[in-house]
């Protein structure tokens, strides 16, 4: 009976951990919806210096977070990182991890 729970236990906590995980995936059109004012510096393209098309969606949003909290200092990028939710951050990771 314990191992029935255990395993029940397991199962649902793996449930959450997925549905938090896709809640966080981004859309890449709605990325690219929101690169208006990234373009500003990076380019249509994202290729502009410093380049941002290809990065790792992961490396993206922890670079972005850390704008937002001043762990990271770039006056551009804290003023234009501090606007955004985190479903922006999301979506542009998404929209930028698309381009090669």
């Amino acid at each position: 009976m314990r191992q029935m729970i255990w395993k029940a236990t397991l199962a649902l906590a793996g449930g959450c951990m997925l549905i938090g995980f896709q809640a966080q995936a981004g859309d890449a059109s709605a990325g690219k919806a929101k690169s208006e004012k990234c373009a500003q510096c990076h380019g249509d393209n994202g290729k502009e210096d410093p380049p941002i098309a290809g990065m790792e969606e992961a490396k993206f949003i922890q670079a972005m977070k850390a704008y937002q909290t001043g762990e990271r200092k770039h006056k551009k990028m804290e003023k234009a990182a501090s606007g955004l939710t985190d479903a922006d951050i999301a979506n542009l990771a998404a929209y930028y991890a698309s381009l090669k």
